[in-house]
């Protein structure tokens, strides 16, 4: 990594980069890039609706995969598991579970869970695009287990009372908080071996909870609650940081789907500019300490792919935004290093427009070779400069990652006020 000066030359052309077999075999439905490209998805407001588990056949650079292929449907009873978060597979829970019940289907829902599973090659875990609640409830399965690594063993139990409440299942569910060593029956029976296999391996059995409502209505006037949290942590909403928690229970508040009050909340007034309007009943909304802050060896290989990828402030679409292509051009300071951070995987570089107001979302800093990051004075500013004179409105452009860089350089030229070449 060397500190560089402006519009220094790049290093080889990476146009032939992409996402290897292995990586995108468990993709969701909108990985494969569309043919006709208008403007670009944005993770701000509103969530993309994403067509979940029932998938319609879908065209990669690997051939053609039907929805038989890409979810194991199951034509008799059968275990399902799901992981959450990152921490389950870095820290070889996940691994273990597989070992456990190998029969079983295996799901994880989330950006940072879906890379620790490819960094632990663990490529039998599909990964499904959508809030926790939303996969259950979509998921064909007999008997459904969780699997977490929660903060505490309150916050796990409260996590999975949530999404319960949200998925509404009929079937058997118990939940297994490796960071305690529990395992909790919520409702009906689980197949015996499974009791008995977390038993023999020293989990013990805990209680269920129940909880107050997280979600207060007053005609256009709604207030999402966020329980357990703890002071520090980072809060987010549709994946944009809003603030850090003052206290241990927080709340956003929005009248006609624009936030209007938080509390609890140090708030962070750019990433509120970002959100626009928010369906609080169906967002996601969620407290961390970090992203990812476990120390691992990254999975990476060389990938092949063509075209450049933009993607302004929703680092957590980087597998669909990104998928097949040969470098990306990113927008904001964890942004940035977030999506950096996944593409070193398959060496693919960014060209990455920052401001400087990072906020330390993941514990690391990684970008592939040939990587470009410039510090502006306004990072959003700058990125619809580029957005709309060299990508047209677009979120793909037919071009080689150094065309790409050697237009943004002449473009923001005199904007630019610090330059790192990787």
């Amino acid at each position: 990594m060397n500190d560089s000066v402006r519009r220094r030359s790049a290093p080889n052309d990476t146009s032939s980069l992409q996402m290897p077999t292995s990586m995108r075999r468990n993709c969701d439905t909108r990985s494969a890039w569309p043919q006709r490209h208008t403007n670009c998805p944005s993770s701000h407001g509103r969530r993309t609706p994403s067509t979940g588990i029932q998938r319609e056949k879908v065209t990669m650079h690997s051939g053609q995969r039907n929805e038989n292929d890409t979810t194991r449907r199951s034509t008799g009873s059968k275990l399902t598991v799901l992981f959450h978060g990152p921490a389950v597979f870095d820290e070889g829970h996940a691994k273990h579970v597989i070992g456990l019940f190998p029969d079983a289907r295996f799901y994880q829902a989330g950006t940072m869970g879906r890379t620790a599973a490819y960094d632990h090659h663990l490529d039998e875990v599909t990964s499904i695009p959508d809030l926790p609640g939303k996969v259950i409830r979509e998921l064909d399965c007999d008997y459904l287990l969780i699997v977490i690594r929660p903060k505490s063993l309150h916050s796990g139990k409260s996590f999975v009372r949530m999404i319960l409440d949200h998925a509404r299942l009929s079937i058997p569910v118990m939940h297994v908080d490796c960071a305690n060593g529990i395992y909790v029956r919520w409702q009906g029976e689980m197949p015996r071996h499974v009791t008995s296999s977390l038993s023999d391996e020293g989990y013990v059995e805990g209680s269920a909870i129940s909880l107050a409502p997280t979600i207060e209505r007053n005609g256009p006037k709604v207030t999402r609650h966020l329980q357990s949290c703890d002071i520090g942590d980072y809060v987010l909403c549709n994946n944009i940081l809003i603030g850090t928690a003052l206290d241990t229970s927080v709340s956003i508040t929005t009248v006609d789907e624009r936030i209007v009050a938080t509390s609890g909340i140090d708030v962070k007034e750019h990433g509120l500019e970002k959100l626009d309007r928010v369906d609080l009943v169906n967002a996601k909304c969620c407290s961390t300490p970090m992203l990812r802050g476990s120390k691992v060896v990254p999975r990476v290989t060389d990938a092949v792919g063509t075209g450049i990828a933009f993607i302004d402030h929703c680092g957590a679409d980087v597998y669909s935004l990104a998928d097949a292509c040969a470098g990306a051009v990113t927008v904001g300071d964890d942004t940035s290093r977030i999506v950096g951070d996944i593409l070193y995987r398959f060496s693919i570089p960014v060209y990455a427009i920052t401001d400087g107001d990072w906020d330390g979302l993941l514990a690391h800093e990684r970008f592939a070779a040939g990587s470009v990051v410039v510090e502006v004075d306004h990072d959003d500013n700058a990125g619809k400069q580029v957005h709309e004179h060299i990508f047209r409105g677009n979120c793909r452009l037919a071009l080689s990652f150094k065309d790409v860089r050697e237009r943004i350089d002449a473009l923001l030229d005199r904007n630019i006020l610090k330059c790192k070449v990787y």
